[in-house]
């Protein structure tokens, strides 16, 4: 069935009252991922601006994690401290990470009170010994990151990916992989390849002149046409995995059938998946959290959720459905009964696409909002900040040349 955003929960986030807080600490890295907005400006924030910026996000966010970001955090010589700032701050601290340094720091990283890692896995990304690797072969790295921060405990993990063209028919192999992990890695997320330009491309900044578009480190001259977009991702889940289905979706800001969030969340043991949760369980989680803790819900502290959450079918239909296939289950062998049951998020983003007017359609309510100059601006577009002043307004060079004559 296509998707039908009255199927869905469109997401209750705002830009004063959102799940999630962006926090750049850096913009230093130690991989150069394809496709990747940030490049090396400015090196590393100072441990009072970053806690200043914690501040502001608690002031004007109301955030449930901060998503500690970069560049590569872990590259940050006082990230033991930011973590432990936010977590006093009574805060979940998420770290995004491409999780090189992961190992010698996970210890202190949990000490410090990381709630959970973020960890970006992909082919694109040109790890030494991994090139030339698929995605179901770097299953064997998510692998190896996934048990070493199940064996410290008390942490979530999700895995993230860039999605292009040519590794678009691989996702079915990630998926298979996370749900045989489904007690220790609470998600994917699935994002798909844009370029805001290429060489045959104009930009304008605020005062309408042409700036060098060379400058920003996600402009390319070799890029494959045909982008993927968010429904395709899902229809290639669903096709191979139909469990799985989206209840929840954030939409585009000059688009009305866009989804430029769309995430879904599996019901299942460590045997088998017996369905997903509808829109209206995403709906109780983000309200009844709201309600009882003052935030809107990003992530779980960890995926072992037990049979209550069958509750949800007297007014769920989808947990309804996995609640049969739980019980068939249960009846071809009782002993299952004592099995724990976990969720697994499947979340899909389509990055900014732009329009034939030269403006980007964005995130509606985005919940990556970074801080800038004092203001909450989109993070992944926060280099045009930096060098030009605000947001471009990008035009072909025949499209101009026919606005010109």
């Amino acid at each position: 069935m296509p998707l039908e955003k009255s199927n869905l929960y469109r997401m209750p986030w705002s830009m004063n009252d959102n799940a999630i807080a962006w926090l750049e600490i850096t913009d230093i890295c130690n991989l150069r991922c394809e496709g990747c907005y940030r490049q090396h400006i400015s090196g590393h924030k100072s441990l009072e601006e970053i806690k200043e910026e914690i501040r502001f996000f608690k002031r004007w966010r109301n955030p449930d994690n901060v998503s500690i970001a970069g560049g590569e955090p872990l590259l940050h010589p006082q990230i033991m401290d930011i973590v432990a700032f936010i977590a006093e701050n009574r805060i979940k601290p998420i770290v995004l990470t491409n999780a090189v340094k992961l190992p010698e720091m996970v210890k202190e990283l949990k000490k410090a009170g990381v709630a959970g890692f973020t960890i970006h896995i992909d082919s694109h990304q040109g790890r030494p010994q991994w090139n030339g690797k698929s995605e179901k072969d770097l299953n064997e790295l998510r692998q190896e990151y996934a048990d070493r921060v199940a064996a410290e405990g008390g942490m979530a993990v999700i895995f993230n990916s860039t999605v292009y063209p040519s590794t678009f028919h691989q996702i079915p192999d990630v998926v298979r992989w996370a749900q045989a992990n489904v007690e220790r890695v609470l998600g994917l997320v699935f994002i798909t390849y844009r370029t805001a330009a290429t060489d045959s491309t104009v930009a304008y900044d605020l005062g309408k002149q042409e700036v060098d578009l060379g400058k920003l480190s996600y402009v390319t001259e070799h890029f494959e046409e045909q982008f993927v977009t968010s429904p395709e991702v899902y229809q290639l889940i669903k096709d191979n995995f139909p469990e799985y289905d989206a209840g929840c979706y954030l939409g585009g800001t000059m688009r009305h059938d866009s989804y430029k969030w769309l995430a879904g969340a599996l019901i299942g043991s460590n045997n088998k998946i017996f369905g997903s949760v509808g829109k209206q369980t995403m709906e109780v989680a983000q309200a009844g959290h709201h309600l009882f803790t003052g935030t809107y819900l990003a992530y779980l502290s960890c995926p072992k959720v037990g049979p209550y959450v069958f509750l949800m079918g007297f007014w769920d239909p989808a947990v309804r459905q996995a609640w049969r296939q739980w019980v068939r289950h249960v009846l071809k062998n009782p002993l299952r009964l004592f099995e724990p049951l976990y969720v697994q998020s499947i979340g899909i983003i389509q990055a900014p696409d732009i329009q034939p007017n030269g403006v980007a359609d964005m995130c509606d309510s985005c919940p990556d909002m970074t801080v800038y100059d004092g203001k909450l601006i989109n993070s992944c577009r926060m280099d045009e900040y930096r060098l030009f002043g605000g947001l471009l307004t990008v035009k072909e060079a025949d499209q101009q040349q026919r606005v010109d004559a």
